[in-house]
Parts: C-alpha cells; sequence; structure tokens
C-alpha cells in the first residue's frame, strides 16, 4: 500500500469514527467511553480506577473524569476496599443496570449502523479492526 493509500484510509476512519460515535450518542445518550465504562463494570461487578484505564486503554486522568459524571448522574457509585483504605472501588447502581437492560430492549444494532451491511460484513469487520488493534505499534 503506497502512502497515499495509507492517509485515504486512516482519514476514512476518522471520519466515519466521528460520525459514528455521534449518531451512537445520539441515540443512546450517553458518549461512548462513558458506555464502555458501564459496559466493563456490568461484566466485572467492580473495578478500580487503575484497572478501568489499563482494561480500555484510556489514560487514568480521563477515566477519573468520567467516572466523577457517570456518578453525578447516578450510573456508579464508589466506595472504600475494606482491605485496603487507599483503593476506592468503582461498581454500577441500579440506576445504570435498569438503563443498561433498557437499552438492549430498545436499541436496534440496525438503527446505529444501517440496513446495508450484513451480519458476516459486521463480523469481518470487527476481526479487521481487532488484528489492526492487536498489531498496531504503539508509539510514546
Amino acid at each position: 500500500m503506497e502512502v497515499r493509500d495509507c492517509i485515504e484510509l486512516l482519514y476514512n476512519l476518522k471520519i466515519l469514527d466521528k460520525k459514528l460515535i455521534a449518531l451512537f450518542e445520539k441515540k443512546i445518550g450517553i458518549s461512548l467511553t462513558r458506555f464502555q465504562i458501564i459496559k466493563y463494570l456490568h461484566e466485572v461487578s467492580f473495578t478500580t480506577s487503575k484497572q478501568l484505564a489499563q482494561s480500555l486503554e484510556i489514560d487514568v486522568a480521563a477515566i477519573t473524569r468520567h467516572v466523577k459524571v457517570l456518578e453525578q448522574e447516578g450510573y456508579v457509585i464508589k466506595r472504600r476496599n475494606e482491605l485496603n483504605n487507599r483503593e476506592i472501588f468503582i461498581e454500577l447502581s441500579q440506576k445504570a443496570l435498569d438503563e443498561i437492560g433498557r437499552c438492549e430492549k430498545e436499541t436496534n444494532v440496525r438503527d446505529i449502523i444501517g440496513e446495508e451491511f450484513t451480519t458476516e460484513d459486521l463480523q469481518n469487520l470487527v476481526q479487521l479492526l481487532n488484528k489492526f488493534n492487536k498489531n498496531f505499534k504503539w508509539i510514546e
């Protein structure tokens, strides 16, 4: 692939990312990052900011800001670890659990991505994106 093609690919991914995130946030009513935090907490029950940051590949400061908003909106609860008083656990509130159930019932993926893509198209895209993410060399 030539540099020109690579740049076009990256730009198209950027535009697609922007459109999909805006549509997702409009349909669901919460930012994608905050939704990912809620989804992760739903899978693990509770975690720390550090573990959350590592899992979602987001810096701890950003996680702290998102968790603060989620806490203010009543989606998460923070509590101290009884065995290590310095450590704070983050867990979902009942409001978040109710909202997850509502989203699962009311949200149709086709509303977000459209009707043009087959299930196979989407599975192939997910596999390809996972391959990119796994093999991407992070520059620091």
